[in-house]
């Protein structure tokens, strides 16, 4: 694999959520439910999170799940992604213990991202979104009971509000291709296929670009979150070395990346400006991507495949430059460092001490604003308690040196 750097949206609420690919034939009853059946989600606020009510402590050796309240949106698609808001709660007393309503970015889920989730926790909430009734707006309650083999040292209570959802995949009107650029088989919801492609061909030289499926979400620009699903292909043989879609067939889990950087340059050139919802074809040329290829065996460079790449990439989702700011953790503004301030005479003098303490001037000059110094006396007062504190510690190495001495010819 070669991804370069996933980034993706950073998750407050209290559990992170992967959830399985369930046909849609295989909607399921929700499991345990009784022993959720007290339990009331009350809305106070929009935007708030919810109350959550039950009468008595919930207590089970088993994970359990229901449907509390019903959406007035479309069914889930077990197909798609989802946006959700999470609320943990005390299984105890229903007391709040964190929530996701505050976060300026919605959390996002895509539904088929793995065909089996190695957590069992995990399968179990995929499950539950995946029950029949969950609609857009539902609210699914899900109690996890202690597990340490998957790390539940205390039994979760949470409520999943299901606020949208939308295609894993490019989804808009099919466009006919070209005949430019290599042909690739194309089709709505399914993985696209370098079908016609002749390896002897000569690259093209710059950055190629051609929308094979055009949507019609917003238009992405340049600081924008990006979400997407990508097979990758060499130039040279037509073999892939990448991609997010399943080995079946399926849409995977979205490669998330920042459209200003992060990602090979390509990439940063030739996405922006499309849309949500469109499949893009870009054939990259090695200057552009990992470099020419120095491995005549592998076909790689030391960060991915050499040579000219071919991709086909769906935009699913975008987060706004603004947004995406937004949601960063402000940084705790750093304190104005005084400078330090020398005349021509004093300079002299100050490459000799830091000739003196074994530092470059340059280095000296950076570092002692940092440590208070902003003066040429407040630097030899500096050198000159160094000097004395060696003076005290050199007597008592010289009597510790005497004593070894001594033990060593009583022995």
């Amino acid at each position: 694999m070669h991804k370069i750097r996933k980034t993706p949206l950073v998750l407050t609420a209290a559990l992170a959520l992967v959830l399985t690919s369930c046909g849609e034939d295989d909607a399921a009853a929700f499991e345990n439910e009784d022993v959720l059946s007290d339990v009331e989600i009350n809305r106070l606020e929009e935007g708030e999170p919810p109350e959550v009510r039950f009468r008595n402590e919930i207590d089970s050796d088993e994970n359990a799940a229901r449907l509390v309240n019903t959406g007035d949106g479309e069914e889930i698609n077990n197909e798609w992604m989802v946006d959700y808001h999470l609320t943990a709660v005390s299984p105890e007393d229903g007391n709040l213990q964190s929530s996701s309503y505050e976060e300026p970015v919605i959390p996002m889920l895509a539904l088929p991202a793995l065909a089996e989730a190695e957590s069992e926790a995990d399968r179990f909430i995929g499950d539950a979104l995946s029950s029949n009734g969950v609609t857009v707006g539902s609210d699914v309650v899900v109690y996890l009971a202690p597990d340490e083999e998957q790390g539940i040292q205390a039994p979760q209570l949470f409520n999943i509000e299901v606020v949208d959802q939308r295609p894993s995949y490019a989804d808009g009107e099919e466009q006919e291709q070209s005949g430019d650029l290599p042909a690739i088989d194309s089709t709505i919801g399914e993985r696209p296929e370098l079908s016609d492609h002749d390896t002897e061909s000569e690259a093209p030289e710059e950055l190629s670009t051609e929308v094979l499926i055009s949507g019609d979400g917003e238009e992405i620009g340049e600081g924008d979150q990006v979400f997407a699903q990508y097979r990758g292909w060499r130039w040279e043989d037509g073999e892939e070395f990448d991609g997010s879609w399943t080995e079946e067939g399926e849409p995977g889990e979205p490669f998330g990346f920042n459209t200003s950087e992060g990602v090979i340059e390509g990439w940063l050139e030739g996405i922006p400006g499309h849309h949500v919802g469109d499949r893009v074809l870009l054939v990259i040329p090695a200057d552009m991507a990992y470099g020419e290829t120095t491995d005549e065996e592998e076909g790689t460079s030391d960060q991915g495949p050499g040579g000219t790449l071919i991709f086909v990439i769906d935009i699913v989702h975008a987060i706004d430059a603004d947004t995406v700011a937004s949601a960063q953790p402000e940084q705790p503004e750093q304190p104005e460092m005084p400078e330090l301030e020398l005349t021509e005479e004093e300079r002299e003098r100050f490459e000799e001490i830091a000739e003196e303490l074994g530092m470059d001037p340059a280095e000296l000059e950076m570092f002692a604003p940092q440590m208070g110094i902003t003066s040429i006396e407040d630097l030899e007062a500096m050198l000159e308690d160094m000097q004395s504190a060696e003076g005290e510690a050199e007597p008592e190495d010289d009597e510790a040196a005497e004593e070894d001495e001594e033990d060593s010819e009583d022995n």
